[in-house]
């Protein structure tokens, strides 16, 4: 499953603030203020003492409670009439229910004593009677600067590891997309990203690495190119020149007699020539562009004796059963055109039949709406593994024959071509040693 980068990103970005948040809660529960309690057991004592010094005193009582309001303590004094004397906290803390009261200790005053709320009841002494102190605890010790701190520090840390963690995810792949770019530039056609993600740095790198493979294979097949050209070449041109020397020499009947090899030679070299630039033509055009075609309604037997002709005249000891089916219908083609499409099946079938006895096949028929054109031949087959590219620029299964039997490897290129600008489909079915079929089909006219 795909995902994208930026989806990462966000999600790395609220890790980060949870484990920020999460660390600063830490601190402040460990750090901050305490919830609220009763005093400190060691303050309550020492608290009544100076509160009873200074009942009788209001200047003095009111100082003593803004005092222990500042540390954090809510006081509120009553009198033994339970009657608001001072306090330092609006409402004063509320008297417990007097079935509540504490009991009386053996000295005649009541028993410390804890009321709801973390509230601590404690008598003292007032105007001759026993009146109640009630304090509660606002806050446990005031929070340090400590925790700030460390909420700073640990914050700084968390983002540090998430910068790497994004540089891991981003920067590195990208220097290495960026060592391939500069490799493929250098010359290098092996060098790879190789980078297996799932999000849009993992799309790059593998159409880099795409990119790269066709150029490579781009490279190799133009270097075959000029390979299978020069092949092509040197033997017409060397007969030609041959006849030319004996021409020059005076030998007029030897000459003659060359003319006719010469002939053929240079129909090789046409065919090769116009392979080549009719194929250029596509490539130029691109994909999906259509060429102009010089459409007409053409009967498929008059196609497939023009077609048989010409191979007799080129092949004449080849065997070659041609059959048209009276129900196929007439097809509306670029006669000059789709020709050469027939024509190289039929020459490639001549090649790859090694037997110079073993036929070959035409065969035209009606394939529903559309006209089926058939070339069959009991040559040496295609492989299994070079099938899926037959319709390849310049490829050529088994090399070492290929060499005997000629060609660029561009015939079944331009014959797929030529087809598909015609709206038709092409396809090859082969058994080594047993034969090829390639099977065109065209909307009828």
């Amino acid at each position: 499953m795909r995902r994208s980068l930026a989806t990462r990103l966000v999600a790395l970005g609220i890790l980060q603030l949870v484990l920020i948040a999460g660390t600063a809660a830490a601190i402040f529960v460990v750090e901050g203020p305490h919830e609220p309690g009763h005093p400190e057991e060691h303050i309550v004592p020492a608290m009544v003492a100076r509160l009873e010094a200074v009942v009788d005193r209001p200047a003095l009582l009111e100082g003593t409670l803004e005092y222990l309001k500042d540390q954090r303590i809510e006081v509120t004094l009553y009198d033994a009439d339970r009657q608001v004397i001072a306090s330092n906290v609006e409402p004063p803390l509320a008297l417990p229910p007097r079935r509540m009261v504490p009991p009386v200790m053996p000295d005649g005053l009541p028993m410390p004593h804890e009321h709801e709320h973390h509230v601590v009841v404690r008598p003292f002494l007032v105007h001759g009677g026993i009146g109640l102190v009630l304090a509660r605890g606002v806050h446990g010790r005031p929070p340090g600067a400590i925790g700030p701190l460390l909420v700073l520090i640990c914050g700084f840390l968390i983002v540090v590891a998430g910068a790497l963690v994004t540089a891991r995810w981003i920067v590195r792949p990208i220097e290495r997309l960026s060592r391939t770019a500069r490799a493929l530039g250098a010359g290098d056609l092996s060098a790879r990203s190789r980078i297996e993600r799932s999000d849009e740095i993992g799309e790059l790198g593998r159409r880099i690495d795409d990119m790269a493979d066709r150029i490579e294979r781009l490279l190799v097949t133009e270097k075959e190119l000029l390979a299978n050209v020069a092949h092509e070449l040197r033997t017409p041109l060397t007969r030609i020149g041959v006849a030319l020397d004996l021409a020059s020499e005076g030998d007029a009947e030897r000459a003659r007699a060359s003319l006719e090899e010469i002939a053929v030679d240079v129909a090789e070299l046409e065919t090769i020539v116009d392979d080549i630039l009719t194929t250029m033509r596509f490539e130029i055009a691109g994909p999906g562009a259509q060429l102009p075609l010089r459409r007409e309604p053409t009967p498929p037997r008059s196609l497939a004796d023009a077609a048989a002709e010409r191979m007799r005249a080129r092949h004449p000891e080849r065997p070659l059963v041609v059959t048209v089916a009276a129900d196929a219908p007439e097809i509306d083609i670029d006669r000059m055109l789709f020709r050469r499409a027939v024509d190289n099946l039929l020459q490639n079938a001549h090649k790859y039949t090694p037997d110079p006895a073993a036929p070959i096949e035409l065969a035209i028929e009606r394939d529903g709406d559309q006209v089926a054109i058939e070339v069959r031949d009991r040559g040496i087959g295609i492989s299994a593994k070079d099938l899926p590219r037959v319709f390849t620029a310049f490829f050529r299964g088994d090399r070492s024959r290929s060499r005997e039997t000629g060609g660029v490897g561009l015939g079944l290129t331009l014959a797929k071509r030529i087809v598909e600008a015609h709206g038709g489909t092409i396809g090859v079915t082969s058994e080594p040693n047993t034969g090829t079929t390639v099977r065109i089909t065209v909307p009828a006219a």
